[in-house]
């Protein structure tokens, strides 16, 4: 017995955007980013791109020297961060977690989240940097008010070197913690 399957129709669609010459509204398909009539703009275009991320990268090599590895304590507790042991217990954070962010979720919110958070700093707590009870999941917009206030309230971060680093009060459960989710 022969049995024949319909033939099936494959559809492939490719991405439409506009033009990136200025002004122009023409819509392009596929890997260029100009219209037939702006391609001779694109070696120009391209050495644009070149030369802005040539300039971010520098930027960002002078920051990792001046801020990130300014001294040997920082140098030391960023490449932790770039570490095996730190993706592994990064991971089982996020799964304990459930992806979802803790600071949120104490006020009845769910927000999805994949950054993992040191609840006492790891600036202020270097012997909590590897405790899973200090770390919590959190969500960007938290993470930034949490940072912040982390500044001002143990005086923690790159630009606070002239300050002394608060230790005398451990805030170490998030239920202590002002409300970073708004």
């Amino acid at each position: 017995m022969i049995v024949l399957l319909p033939e099936k129709t494959v559809f492939i669609m490719t991405f439409v955007r506009r033009c990136k010459h200025s002004g122009c509204h023409n819509l392009v398909s596929g890997n260029s980013p100009f219209c037939n009539e702006h391609t001779a703009d694109l070696s120009a275009y391209e050495y644009r791109i070149a030369k802005q991320r040539s300039h971010i990268k520098r930027h960002q090599q002078e920051y990792n020297a001046t801020a990130r590895a300014a001294n040997d304590e920082r140098k030391q507790r960023d490449g932790f961060y770039h570490s095996r042991e730190w993706k592994h217990i990064r991971l089982s954070v996020l799964e304990r977690d459930n992806y979802v962010c803790q600071y949120c979720y104490r006020f009845g919110i769910v927000r999805p989240a994949n950054t993992v958070d040191h609840i006492v700093p790891g600036q202020v707590a270097p012997e909590l940097i590897r405790d899973t009870s200090n770390l919590a999941v959190i969500c960007r917009g938290c993470h930034s008010r949490k940072t912040d206030w982390e500044h001002k309230f143990y005086h923690t971060g790159y630009k606070n070197n002239n300050q002394k680093i608060q230790k005398d009060i451990l805030l170490k459960d998030i239920s202590e913690l002002p409300n970073f989710s708004k």
